[in-house]
């Protein structure tokens, strides 16, 4: 049995503005990575790298302005790859809800422990993208 998770939050923020911060390289280090390559794009490989030094590269398949971007990418300490889907609504105006669905683990005590470390990190990622778009607030540091 292949292992999967959503977790969401909503950003008072316009949809373009909050996707903006996903895609492009400058805003997605303004409160996520320290650094990455480039911009999301179909068909691009895109290093990223955390303040700890650590990176990562991530091969995107799709992207559909205001919608959605899929990647897949290595999974924590298991070998195996996993695809990320980030979707983007507007549930109302000014708000955009963002829900990040990642999978691919196997069931097995390696596949669910690499599984639950990727929820917390995308947990991290969408409280940071909010304190950083809500409240101007960089909480990496």
């Amino acid at each position: 049995m292949a292992l999967r998770f959503e977790v969401q939050t909503l950003v008072p923020r316009p949809i373009e503005e909050v996707f903006d911060h996903v895609v492009e390289p400058g805003l997605l280090s303004s409160y996520f990575t320290s650094e990455a390559s480039g911009p999301l794009e179909p068909g691009r490989t895109v290093r990223w790298t955390w303040p700890s030094g650590e990176t990562e590269t991530v091969d995107v398949e799709a992207v559909e302005r205001n919608r959605k971007v899929v990647f897949t990418w290595k999974a924590f300490r298991v070998d195996t790859r996993t695809r990320v889907t980030i979707l983007f609504a507007t549930p109302e105006s000014g708000r955009t809800e963002v829900a990040i669905v990642e999978e691919g683990w196997d069931g097995d005590a390696a596949g669910t422990a690499s599984a639950f470390e990727h929820c917390a990190g995308w947990e991290h990622m969408l409280l940071c993208l909010k304190a950083r778009m809500a409240f101007g607030i960089d909480l990496r540091g």
